[in-house]
């Protein structure tokens, strides 16, 4: 089955667009937020007791109101907790991960109290790419288990509609906001009550919607409200915040309207941006492979006419121009970069070609899931970095489509845009681009390796500076 907007399965999330940040290098420091550019003793936090009222890190400043009086915190804290089964208010500290994004030490916590809404302020107005956030243990153990104060999601049968949703919005230099993005941290109002979650790991928010941001404001809402307001704690985690410097976008490339561009002028390759990516074209069998550049929108062509097509029927965020990449025999798609640098990721889809030859399958390639839908069928593209020396730096690998799930409500073939996170192949001079699946005959992989891509980010913007690290000290479970 393919899903227009791929959930967060229950209490084991397998996020489409969520691939982990394992290293991002020192250079990333001022456009990436981290959280371990600030000092932490080891298995502590820091709350604003201090009164500073805010807190620095990566691109961003992140706001504080600490009470003295009440010993009581409002706004973003920063921990580096590691109990995952905390329980109760002590327990607002920890993250139900266990650990920062991708196994880094530190993560933001933010609680909506009643005087100040949590908010991060950018050190100039830019397009954010996204986020990761996480379910703070004290809620996620009360939605889940209930308690004299909270309902168990679900209810006693599990057939309650419950959720717990996060609301996003963007604010430009004026205050004024810019759009909204939510995010269910718990979503129980599906049908087939097996596709009921509470988030118990890192997902990623795309905000690239938001457009250019000052600032963002988090706030937080539940179907679990009594006299006094929601009862669902009103905590989550954050962590790695990626902010846009957009090296390529296609939209520097000049195609008449429904048209396309693959080689056929036999210049081995064309650039957008910052970048240069190779082609070949045998012009004695009109036949090419590595990008072409495309602008169709008939997200319903099949066949192989159909290869110059994305699915979403246009380029990421509504743009008209996206790179089509064909893996063939000769060359490996390749993009080459004008200096080396550490990217915050790209933007993929599938190609029309390849999806419905999966969804429908042909004489060529087979119906993936099969006859009974249980065949555990797979479609993978693996991104390689490249350094300078050409040498690699490491591997990301994201499934286009996945059908190796026990739970088939859980199969996929992706048909929109997905944000692919790079960050942890460090610094590189190029990107190349492999695909492999389930489906192989005689001659090779039966599925069209064909793909589509769009937005590439760098991690760094040229003119940004790294704020001044903070330090906090808190015991984790100190009341």
């Amino acid at each position: 089955m393919s899903s227009p907007s791929p959930r967060p399965p229950a209490l084991c999330l397998a996020t489409l667009v969520c691939i982990a940040v394992f290293t991002i290098v020192a250079a990333t420091s001022a456009a990436v937020g981290t959280f371990d550019d600030l000092t932490l003793a080891p298995e502590s936090y820091w709350n604003g007791q201090q009164g500073s009222g805010e807190f620095a890190s990566g691109p961003a400043l992140f706001n504080n109101f600490y009470d003295l009086e009440w010993n009581y915190w409002e706004g973003f804290a920063y921990s580096n907790c590691t109990d995952a089964n905390a329980i109760g208010y002590p327990a607002q500290y920890n993250a139900v991960a266990g650990s920062g994004q991708g196994g880094s030490s530190n993560y933001a916590i933010a609680f909506v109290g009643w005087q100040t809404i949590p908010t991060a302020t950018f050190h100039k107005p830019q397009v954010v790419t996204g986020l990761y956030v996480a379910n703070n243990c004290y809620a996620f153990y009360e939605m889940r288990d209930g308690s004299p104060f909270t309902k168990k999601f679900g209810g006693p049968t599990g057939d309650d509609p419950d959720w717990f949703k996060l609301a996003i919005t963007g604010l430009d230099p004026n205050d004024q906001p810019t759009g909204e993005v939510e995010f269910y941290l718990a979503d129980f109002r599906f049908e087939d009550s097996r596709s009921d979650y509470i988030l118990d790991s890192w997902a990623f928010v795309d905000l690239v919607s938001l457009g250019d941001v000052q600032s963002l404001q988090f706030t937080l809402s539940s179907s679990d409200n009594g006299d006094f307001g929601m009862n669902t704690p009103a905590y989550f985690c954050l962590d790695t915040i990626l902010t846009q410097h957009v090296l390529a976008a296609f939209e520097d490339v000049t195609l008449a309207p429904e048209s396309l561009w693959n080689g056929a002028d036999g210049s081995g390759g064309f650039a957008s941006g910052q970048t240069i990516l190779d082609n070949l074209y045998d012009a004695e069998w009109e036949y090419w492979e590595g990008f072409a550049c495309s602008n169709r929108t008939d997200a319903n062509a099949i066949g192989y006419p159909a290869q110059y097509n994305a699915i979403p029927g246009c380029g990421q965020g509504g743009t008209s121009n996206y790179a089509v990449a064909f893996v063939g025999w000769q060359i490996v798609p390749t993009l080459t970069f004008d200096r080396p640098q550490v990217f915050a990721g790209l933007y993929v889809a599938n190609n029309c070609y390849a999806f419905y030859e999966m969804r429908d399958g042909s004489p060529f390639a087979k119906k993936f899931g099969g006859p009974t839908g249980d065949d555990p069928d797979w479609f993978k593209l693996t991104i390689t970095g490249i350094d300078p020396h050409d040498a690699p730096t490491g591997q990301v690998e994201f499934y286009l489509a996945d059908f190796r799930f026990e739970d088939n409500t859980r199969d996929y073939i992706l048909d929109s845009w997905a944000f692919v996170d790079l960050a942890s192949l460090g610094e590189v001079q190029s990107l190349r681009f492999t695909l492999s699946s389930s489906d192989n005959g005689n001659f090779g992989m039966n599925t069209p390796a064909y793909f589509c891509l769009d937005t590439i980010v760098s991690g760094v913007g040229r003119d940004e500076q790294p704020p001044e690290s903070q330090t906090g000290d808190g015991p984790c479970l100190d009341n």
